[in-house]
């Protein structure tokens, strides 16, 4: 398990490490923990870390007192699978996180003593145990790794893959959310022939089988949930229909 700690004070920083520690040995789980109180470097950990995490987040940071908040909506706006909890003393700015849309698991107050704060931040760990690592036969995984970085998430989630301009970094745009890793197209696609679940309609695309609704022939772009698209070079719209008499339909309307 991957858990994040947005904290700018030391002394909470040991107490949250130290916490941590004790409940994965009770636990017998290996939780690889992430702590900083720079805004810039917890970011960089959600655009390059995997999608199933969980976020301890401060409200207050360096005296801004709302940044956590703002930091969840980038967490969310990534990560739509997050397990966000706030731990802060800062508890007048409970109901604030209905306002940022974040939903937060949980609003931990600093102030409670130690073994109640114990109690609360192993309840978050046992809820992100049973609901991301345990159910995992349940949902069907698009897992993969790529020079020592590595990607989960749910098919059904994913739109399409697209590159970047940045060598070897592409993006996920799925439903609600935005991901990049890194990885190549041509990869993706070696690894995809047993399971054949993406289409490359054009070669900085790739795209999702099963999420694709309907297809624009006159602007030649395929169609996704929410009217996300992306295009479909002439050679590629062979195939395209042939995806699409699978699915029961035709390609060949306006």
């Amino acid at each position: 398990m991957k858990v994040l700690v947005l904290e700018d004070t030391v002394s909470h920083q040991v107490r949250m490490e130290t916490t941590l520690a004790e409940i994965a040995e009770e636990l017998g789980i290996d939780i690889q923990v992430q702590v900083t109180g720079k805004i810039k470097e917890f970011k960089k950990y959600i655009e390059n870390g995997d999608v199933n995490q969980l976020y301890f987040l401060d409200i207050d940071i360096k005296g801004e007192e709302t940044k956590g908040l703002e930091v969840a909506q980038f967490i969310r706006h990534h990560n739509p699978y997050a397990i966000i909890v706030f731990v802060t003393s800062k508890s007048e700015f409970a109901t604030m996180t209905f306002k940022y849309k974040v939903s937060a698991l949980d609003f931990i107050n600093k102030d409670i003593n130690n073994d109640a704060f114990k109690n609360r931040i192993k309840d978050s760990i046992l809820y992100t145990k049973s609901t991301l690592i345990e159910n995992t036969n349940m949902v069907d995984y698009f897992e993969y790794s790529y020079r020592g970085n590595d990607v989960r998430m749910p098919y059904n989630d994913i739109l399409y893959i697209e590159t970047t301009g940045s060598s070897h970094k592409l993006r996920i745009v799925g439903k609600n959310f935005l991901k990049e890793f890194y990885g190549t197209i041509t990869d993706i696609q070696e690894k995809d022939q047993q399971s054949k679940r993406f289409f490359s309609p054009h070669k900085s695309y790739l795209v999702n089988i099963g999420n694709i609704v309907d297809y624009d022939k006159k602007n030649r772009e395929i169609i996704f949930y929410e009217n996300h698209r992306c295009p479909v070079t002439r050679l590629r719209v062979k195939y395209l229909k042939d995806i699409f008499e699978n699915k029961g339909k035709r390609v060949d309307k306006a």
